[in-house]
């Protein structure tokens, strides 16, 4: 059976339609050989967010914006339908973000996935948020540097304030003549580091002599300590022992000699301890006294002179 020609013009503006209507809805997001799952998110505003931009997850591409349109309750919200792949499991507390896909402000959808065990299904509506922008991360990291240079700067008004209060006209006259006294210290001092170089470079100066003296008074010690080292050797190699028992047993024997004065015995004994002997001595003392002095009175009354002639 020939096809006439007719026919074939119709088959193939036929195909030309199908093919077209195919493109534009794939180019919308829809494509009709694929089974696809639709799900929601709500948005304040959608940063240019167009219709068959990307959805991914990760980098990776999993679906396409089917279409953006405002709500009906007069909110001003608006909410984008996208078409995902229908076996893919997406937990149902996932979070769709609009994010920068290039430099240029092309728009797509971010899926980020939650922790929930149960997954979405066909005509959910995910959590919705919006990436900030360069402007606004720039914004937000710059923000707390403006404060905190505001703050500086009114902290640096203030120092100056008070630092022009600080120094005023008599400070500045106070500083002046402390510079000055340090000036006079630091010659002073210069001065007297020039006079000590001068002693010490005097061969005869009192430095010199102070310091020889103080030379020979340690080669004095020296000699001293050697000499003590020499009478400690001495007293070492000396029969120390021997002398010091000779005279314990010389004091014992005079603690007993005195011991026998004291208890009255031998004449020592008895002339400490008796009284008798020493009255009788005192008065035969005091007789011999009488009779020297009648001898010398009288010579002749004891002593008897005579001459006899040739």
């Amino acid at each position: 059976m020939a096809i006439s020609k007719e026919a074939k013009v119709g088959i193939i503006v036929f195909s030309a339609i199908v093919v077209l209507f195919w493109g534009i809805n794939y180019l919308k997001g829809r494509d009709f050989f694929t089974t696809e799952k639709l799900i929601y998110a709500v948005y304040d505003r959608v940063e240019g967010l167009a219709a068959s931009n990307v959805v991914e997850v990760n980098g990776l591409k999993i679906g396409l914006i089917s279409s953006i349109s405002l709500l009906p309750d007069h909110t001003g919200r608006i909410i984008a339908a996208m078409h995902v792949k229908k076996d893919l499991k997406i937990p149902r507390n996932s979070t769709a973000q609009i994010f920068s896909i290039d430099f240029l402000g092309t728009k797509g959808i971010r899926i980020i996935y939650g922790d929930s065990p149960d997954d979405i299904q066909n005509h959910d509506t995910l959590k919705s948020d919006i990436e900030k922008n360069i402007s606004e991360q720039v914004s937000a990291q710059v923000a707390p540097i403006k404060l905190k240079a505001e703050n500086l700067l009114a902290s640096l008004d203030s120092v100056s304030y008070i630092i022009k209060d600080v120094f005023n006209e008599d400070t500045r006259e106070n500083l002046k003549r402390s510079f000055s006294s340090i000036s006079t210290s630091l010659n002073s001092m210069e001065h007297i580091t020039k006079s000590v170089d001068t002693m010490m470079s005097k061969e005869n100066g009192k430095l010199k002599m102070i310091f020889d003296n103080i030379q020979t008074i340690t080669t004095d010690l020296k000699t001293v300590v050697a000499n003590i080292g020499t009478i400690s050797d001495t007293l070492k190699h000396s029969n120390l022992g021997a002398t010091i028992e000779n005279t314990r047993k010389t004091l014992e024997q005079t603690a007993q000699v005195f011991e026998k004065v004291n208890k009255g015995k031998g004449s020592l004994g008895m002339l400490v301890n008796n009284d008798s002997l020493y009255i009788n001595l005192n008065n035969t003392a005091r007789d011999l006294d009488i009779l020297l002095k009648d001898l010398k009175a009288n010579p002749k009354k004891y002593v008897h002179f005579s001459f006899i002639g040739k």
